[in-house]
């Protein structure tokens, strides 16, 4: 039993591409068999989770989300609108599921990841502002970043990741745009030409591991900038990420990256021709002529329930 937690929320998804009626009669029968109050809601629409976040935080109270990345995105939106009385967990059934690994999921069985939440830890996770848009785990522009956001649902739940990668092909053939970029941080300064652009919270994003030492509670962000790399080079790195084994140090000479609170972008030319992917979801953030600037900043610390590390 999770001390002072007299009742669990389990809010749900159902349009999640790994969604089922039986993953959530697992989380059901686990909590009911622990002994909790328990009431479960349905996300109907677009920002219902954030909503139900709202109005159910309270103290003694957990509540559990069951969906994709774009889930834990809206709990954290809510949660950034109120001050968090109660705990917030996550069982993922999404298609990337990146948010996954910061919460240390061991396993894809729903019951086993809601037994380890009951028997978790307390820890906060930081948030993040992308201008006025709260982000829980990645921002990202420019090359395929797109991709999670404009590929086809059917494809995503018939194929899950390989969904992603079958629609991408259409783009990995086209040159990558260049956009020249002025950068500024609590720590650097400066300008360069890149072809993508990632701001995260996270051990990793796009289904890769990136970061896995990353510290989700230290009040920083990783800046990560990638210069136009030769057409050799952008092979070799579709081969590491279908490998899912992407090393930043084999490519440093082709990055620009900093661990930072604050972080200012400004676009001096060519503008993405696709909204910002925050959290694999289309965010509102699209650079123009009169908006070149997008600015990053620590936000809302979360109180997550997580499984217990040993």
């Amino acid at each position: 039993m999770i001390k002072d937690i007299k009742k669990v929320n389990i809010l749900y998804n159902p349009v999640s591409t790994g969604f089922s009626e039986k993953k959530l009669n697992q989380i059901y029968d686990v909590v009911k068999n622990s002994s909790y109050k328990l009431d479960i809601f349905k996300s109907n629409e677009k920002g219902s989770i954030t909503k139900l976040i709202e109005e159910l935080d309270d103290e003694n109270t957990l509540i559990i989300t069951l969906g994709g990345d774009g889930t834990v995105s809206e709990a954290y939106k809510g949660y950034n609108n109120i001050d968090q009385k109660g705990l917030y967990s996550h069982v993922p059934t999404g298609t990337a599921n990146d948010m996954a690994k910061n919460l240390d999921v061991r396993y894809k069985d729903a019951d086993k990841i809601t037994r380890d939440i009951l028997n978790g830890e307390v820890t906060l996770m930081d948030s993040f502002k992308v201008n006025d848009e709260i982000a829980c785990y990645t921002s990202v522009f420019g090359y395929l970043a797109h991709v999670p956001y404009v590929t086809p649902s059917i494809l995503k739940r018939s194929l899950k990741k390989g969904g992603y990668i079958l629609y991408a092909s259409k783009y990995i053939i086209k040159k990558p745009v260049k956009y020249n970029i002025s950068y500024e941080t609590d720590n650097i300064k400066g300008n360069t030409d890149c072809i993508l652009g990632a701001v995260s919270n996270s051990k990793g994003f796009a289904g890769i591991n990136i970061y896995k030492d990353a510290i989700l509670n230290d009040g920083k962000l990783e800046l990560l900038l990638i210069k136009e790399p030769s057409a050799s080079l952008i092979a070799k790195v579709v081969r590491d990420y279908l490998r899912n084994d992407v090393d930043l140090n084999k490519y440093k000479d082709y990055l620009i990256m900093d661990k930072t609170s604050n972080i200012k972008l400004t676009f001096n030319d060519t503008y993405p021709a696709f909204s910002f992917d925050n959290d694999g979801e289309k965010s509102s953030i699209k650079p123009d002529w009169a908006n070149k600037d997008v600015t990053f900043s620590i936000a809302k610390p979360v109180k997550v329930l997580k499984r217990k590390i040993k």
